[in-house]
C-alpha cells in the first residue's frame, strides 16, 4: 500500500470509528489488545492542551502556561532549546500470558521502527482514554498506575470521576489511590480542589489524605491557598493540620506568607 492509500485509508478508519459511541469503540480497542496474549502492542491518540513532548520526556501544564508538571530527565540548563510536539500521546501495553502487565506513555517523538509488535494506529483519544480509565479502575497496580497517567492526557477525555472513584476504593492498594489522587490535581476544573478537600478530611488513611493536602498546594494559587488555610486552622487531625501549614510556607503567594506572619505573631 503506497503513501497516499495509507493516508486514506488511515482518514475512512477515523471518520467510521467516530460515529460509534466512545464505549462500544473503546470495547473494540480492548478486545484488539486482548488478542494479543504475548507482546507489545501500540496505539496513538490526540493530546490534551498543553500537553507537549519530545518522546522521551514530556510537559504538561493546566492553562497552557508554563506551570505544570514535567517528566523525565532535565538537567536544568538552558543551553538548548527544546523542542517539544504537541503530542501525540504514545501508548504501549506489555502482555504477558493473556494479561495486561504495563502500560508505558510517551509523548510526541516517532515510533521506532519494530516487526514485532501489534500496532493498533491513530485512534479516538476519547476511546482510548475511556479504555484506559476502566484498565486504571479494574486492572493490577502497575499496569493501573500507568493507565492513570496515559488517561489523564488524552484530549476531551473527563478523567475526574474515575479518579475520585478510585481514590475513595478501599480495594486498592495505596499506590493506586495516591497515584489517583496526584493526577486529580492535575485535572482542569473548578470541583477539583473542593473534591481533593473532601478526602482530606475523609476519616481514614492518613497518607492518602497528606497525599491529597500536598495535591492540592500544587493547584493555582487562587485555589490552593484558600484551602490549605482552611485546613490549617480546622482540620481535626493534628499531624494533618501540620502538613497543610508544611504546604502554606512553601508557598509564595503574599495570602499564604501573611498568614504565617499572623500565626507566628501570636503568643
Amino acid at each position: 500500500m503506497n503513501a497516499p492509500t495509507k493516508g486514506i485509508a488511515l482518514a475512512v478508519t477515523l471518520v467510521l470509528s467516530s460515529s460509534l459511541p466512545a464505549s462500544a469503540y473503546a470495547q473494540s480497542i480492548g478486545s484488539r489488545i486482548d488478542a494479543v496474549r504475548d507482546g507489545r502492542v501500540r496505539l496513538t491518540f490526540a493530546a490534551r492542551s498543553g500537553v507537549c513532548g519530545n518522546g522521551n520526556s514530556w510537559y504538561r501544564s493546566r492553562d497552557g502556561g508554563r506551570s505544570g508538571q514535567f517528566n523525565g530527565m532535565w538537567n536544568g540548563g538552558n543551553d538548548v532549546e527544546n523542542n517539544c510536539e504537541q503530542g501525540p500521546v504514545r501508548v504501549v501495553v506489555v502482555r504477558e500470558a493473556g494479561d495486561t502487565k504495563e502500560i508505558r506513555t510517551y509523548v510526541g517523538g516517532r515510533w521506532r521502527a519494530d516487526t514485532g509488535i501489534t500496532d493498533l494506529g491513530a485512534v479516538s483519544a476519547v476511546a482510548a482514554g475511556t479504555w484506559l480509565l476502566s484498565q486504571a479502575e479494574r486492572g493490577a497496580d502497575r499496569p493501573s498506575r500507568g493507565a492513570l497517567t496515559a488517561a489523564t492526557l488524552a484530549d476531551s477525555i473527563d478523567a475526574a470521576p474515575t479518579l475520585l472513584r478510585i481514590a475513595k476504593d478501599d480495594s486498592r492498594s495505596q499506590e493506586v489511590k495516591s497515584s489517583a489522587v496526584n493526577w486529580l490535581g492535575e485535572v482542569v476544573g473548578d470541583r477539583v480542589s473542593s473534591t481533593l478537600d473532601s478526602i482530606a478530611y475523609e476519616p481514614g488513611d492518613r497518607e492518602l489524605r497528606r497525599t491529597a493536602i500536598n495535591t492540592i498546594s500544587r493547584r493555582p494559587a487562587d485555589e490552593a491557598v484558600p484551602a490549605l488555610i482552611k485546613m490549617a486552622e480546622s482540620l481535626p487531625d493534628k499531624e494533618l493540620r501540620r502538613t497543610a501549614v508544611q504546604a502554606l510556607a512553601r508557598n509564595k503567594d503574599p495570602r499564604a506568607m501573611a498568614w504565617i506572619e499572623r500565626k507566628v505573631g501570636k503568643p
